[in-house]
């Protein structure tokens, strides 16, 4: 037991700070050291393959454990899913750490922030994509130094942490001029930092936009018993909106409990709620049409949302284009059809392919749809994806999302402090809307302007700001692929340069 311990402790302890970082505790500066453990487990000599595999088991189920076991409030298979998918991911990422600097310890470094950066970008991709891993989450407290993000987003962040993480490692190796180098980093770091909330240009303006968080208990929400009392709630929040003056109010991620667009009742309420309030409403809901004859199923199902008016209109639906692994849609499809018989709860939704712009009062906003707030790259393109000459830029952005499956847990938190970061990345506002919390609003600068406390029953406002800057993230956003290739390229030439003493 001694043995094993000995062996196993330093995974385990990283897991452990790493996990300590991400929570609401104002621990996140333990992510500054969190990966040192795991340099002393490099640092020990090459692992078998049967040492690294129970290494990663031990580092991921710590995070699961402490961080991510909400999931499984929701569904207990998926979460043990993600310990397995990210057991796999990092036990890649320990392998090719130990063969390149086995090969050569000068490449410890490199090989070392390459790898890492992969496994989170890497996340961002493929249907099995799950992108809360980002050890720049950690930091979600520290809004100077999320500045950075405008340079080069979660990367930079990743690149910069893992930088430090190692200066630490060789300080503690008796290396002093290593301190130098951490002292000079955050200087630099904590400089921009202040020099882009001081001077950052941001323009406010008069337009009322407010939030609705209505706090509809999940086992409620799909009872059509229901639905009479819930549409009572939003009648109630909407006409407290409109007397403070709200012009666009945004409604949570399906909201309405019907087929909106194909329900009469569903419909002539919503309408009601506007004609009588005289506001524009953003609103989530299910969405259903008829499937092309070589489809598996008969009707494609689709998570929509879309903005109406009191005025008559043909409103732009919106289709959720990231749809959450198994909770949403089965994994692949469309590369084994046989998985449509396939049943754990999920709704099978379709993916949407196109992010629309609304026009409101002069301004232009973008949607999202809950999970997608998670992924930089989809953000970059619902913020920047226009041909509009007058907004190359969203002026605003719209994020709804449901929340209620994850109770009273850290999931809900861990979901909203996204938000910061993906204003910063776009310098564009973002108005999140939860159903149960927590809601908020966030302006260019990633500062909280206002939020509702989790299942609070409440609408919140905040005023508009929009910031003309395109990011230099904007411009370079794929950029990660480099620390792919480098990763590649290392793992490639350790196979052919002979091996060096440690």
């Amino acid at each position: 037991m001694l043995r094993f311990f000995k062996t196993y402790y330093l995974p385990l302890l990283a897991g452990i700070l790493l996990s300590l970082s991400r929570l609401p505790l104002y621990l996140g500066w333990l992510v500054f050291v969190a990966f040192v453990p795991l340099l002393f487990y490099f640092k020990q000599g090459k692992h078998t393959l049967k040492q690294n595999l129970i290494s990663v088991l031990i580092f991921s189920l710590a995070q699961i454990a402490i961080v991510f076991y909400w999931i499984g409030l929701v569904t207990p298979g998926g979460l043990l899913g993600i310990w397995l998918i990210f057991t796999l991911f990092y036990l890649i990422v320990f392998w090719i750490i130990e063969q390149v600097r086995h090969r050569s310890a000068a490449l410890t470094y490199p090989i070392f922030v390459c790898a890492l950066i992969s496994f989170e970008y890497l996340q961002n991709f493929g249907e099995t994509r799950f992108p809360w891993w980002n050890v720049g989450y950690s930091l979600a407290d520290y809004t100077g130094l999320l500045q950075a993000l405008d340079l080069g987003g979660m990367s930079l962040l990743a690149l910069l942490i893992l930088s430090i993480n190692y200066l630490v490692f060789q300080l503690s190796l008796g290396k002093w001029r290593s301190l130098i180098a951490i002292v000079l980093c955050f200087i630099m770091w904590l400089a921009y930092g202040e020099y882009r909330l001081r001077s950052l240009p941001i323009t406010r303006h008069s337009t009322k936009i407010s939030v609705m968080q209505p706090s509809i208990e999940q086992d409620e929400k799909w009872d059509i018993e229901k639905y009479r009392e819930i549409i009572e709630v939003y009648r109630e929040l909407s006409a407290k909106a409109a007397q403070n003056g709200t012009e666009l109010l945004i409604y949570p991620e399906a909201a309405i409990p019907d087929y909106l667009m194909l329900s009469d009742q569903a419909y002539s309420d919503l309408i009601d709620i506007l004609n009588s309030n005289q506001l524009s409403i953003f609103t989530g809901f299910p969405h259903v049409e008829k499937a092309p004859a070589d489809h598996p199923q008969t009707h494609l199902y689709y998570n929509a949302a879309a903005l109406f008016h009191p005025y008559p209109h043909q409103p732009e639906l919106f289709y959720k284009n990231v749809l959450v692994p198994v909770g949403e849609r089965m994994l692949w499809l469309d590369i084994f059809p046989v998985l449509w018989k396939l049943q754990f709860g999920q709704a099978n939704w379709e993916f949407g392919t196109k992010i629309p712009r609304y026009a409101f009062g002069g301004k232009e906003f973008s949607p999202s749809i809950c999970y997608e707030l998670a992924f930089p790259h989809y953000m970059q393109r619902a913020n920047f994806n226009s041909d509009s000459q007058e907004h190359p830029k969203a002026d605003f952005h719209v994020n709804i999302t449901n929340d209620a499956w994850f109770g009273t847990s850290y999931g809900p938190w861990l979901h909203g402090i996204m938000s910061k970061f993906r204003a910063i990345e776009s310098r564009v506002q973002i108005y999140r809307c939860a159903n149960t919390g927590i809601s908020q609003i966030v302006n260019p600068k990633g500062e909280i302007l206002n939020s509702a406390p989790l299942f609070g029953r409440t609408n919140i406002d905040a005023e508009l700001y929009t910031c003309d800057v395109i990011p230099l993230y904007h411009k370079i956003y794929p950029y990660p692929w480099i620390f792919v290739c480098l990763t590649a390229i290392l793992t490639i030439f350790s196979f052919i340069i002979p091996r060096r003493a440690l």
